[in-house]
C-alpha cells in the first residue's frame, strides 16, 4: 500500500451496501501534482451488490484526470452559491479553501447516495497525528443528548468510548462529553477499526476535543470534533492496513490508462 501518497492529498471512498449497511472502502482519490487519480481497492470486491461508478467501469483500470472526476466534483458545493460562505464556516475552513480541502473535509455526503469521502488516519513520520471528523448519529440521540451538544464549545475535552452494545460493529466507538460522561454522537464507522488499534496501543497519547459547534448547520455538519496526539511509530504501518484499503493496482503512476 503506497502510504506516502495517503495525505493531505488524498482521500477514500467508503460504499454502504443496500442489504447489510455496512461501509466498504471501494476507492482512492489522489491528488499527484496537476492531475488526479483514481484507484479502485480491493474493498470493492468485498460485496456483490457493488457496482463500478459511471465512466469508470473497469475495476482495475487507473483513471487520471486534469480536473475532479465527475463522481467528486459534483460532491463540492460551487463557490457560486449564496450558501457557500455558511457552508465553509461549518466545515472549519476559509472561503479559500480548495476543492479539495472541501471534499475531504465535508466527506461529500449526498441524500441521493450511500457514498462518502474520508481522509486516511494515518500519523506524519514523527508519530504526531492530526484528524477532523464530523460526529455521526446526532439526530438519534435523546433530548437530553442533544441539549448537551449545544451546550458544547470549541476546545471542549471529548473522550472515545467503546460501544460494545453494538450489535452491527464490533468496532463501534461513542464519541462523549466529559464531567460527566455522555454520549454525544459516533465515530464515523469506516475509521473505527483503526480507532480501536489507537485506543488499544499503551504508548499512544491521543486527545479528542470539539473543534467547531454549529447549531445552525445540518446535523452531519454540527459537530466537528479533532483528535490529535503522539501515536507509536509502530503502529502507523498498521493503520489502514487491511486489504480494503489497497489499490487493485498498485502503482497508479506507472499506469497508462486514463480518462
Amino acid at each position: 500500500m503506497m502510504k506516502e501518497d495517503t495525505g493531505n492529498n488524498a482521500v477514500y471512498l467508503a460504499w454502504q451496501a443496500p442489504d447489510t449497511r455496512r461501509w466498504h472502502v471501494v476507492g482512492l482519490l489522489k491528488q499527484h501534482e496537476q492531475r488526479y487519480v483514481f484507484n479502485y481497492t480491493k474493498g470493492a470486491f468485498t460485496s456483490d451488490k457493488f457496482v463500478p461508478f459511471i465512466g469508470m467501469s473497469d475495476l482495475q483500470t487507473v483513471y487520471y484526470s486534469q480536473a475532479l472526476f465527475p463522481l467528486f466534483g459534483n460532491r463540492i458545493l460551487s463557490p457560486k452559491r449564496p450558501e457557500f460562505p455558511c457552508f465553509v464556516k461549518w466545515l472549519g475552513l476559509t472561503e479559500q479553501a480548495s476543492p479539495f480541502e472541501i471534499l475531504s473535509r465535508s466527506g461529500g455526503a449526498r441524500t441521493t447516495d450511500n457514498l462518502q469521502v474520508f481522509k486516511p488516519l494515518i500519523p506524519a513520520q514523527d508519530g504526531m497525528l492530526e484528524y477532523y471528523f464530523f460526529a455521526h448519529g446526532l439526530r438519534h440521540l435523546p433530548q437530553s443528548a442533544a441539549d448537551r451538544v449545544s451546550q458544547l464549545k470549541a476546545g471542549d475535552v471529548l473522550s472515545l468510548q467503546r460501544d460494545y452494545d453494538n450489535k452491527y460493529d464490533g468496532c463501534a466507538t461513542l464519541v462523549c462529553a466529559t464531567n460527566p460522561q455522555e454520549n454525544v454522537g459516533f465515530c464515523p464507522a469506516y475509521i473505527t477499526e483503526d480507532i480501536v488499534n489507537l485506543l488499544e496501543q499503551k504508548d499512544t497519547n491521543l486527545q479528542l476535543m470539539v473543534e467547531k459547534l454549529c447549531e445552525d448547520a445540518p446535523y452531519q455538519y454540527r459537530l466537528l470534533c479533532k483528535l490529535q496526539g503522539q501515536v507509536d511509530i509502530a503502529l502507523r504501518g498498521k493503520l489502514m492496513s487491511t486489504d480494503e484499503f489497497r489499490p487493485v493496482v498498485d502503482n497508479a503512476d506507472s499506469c497508462n490508462s486514463g480518462v
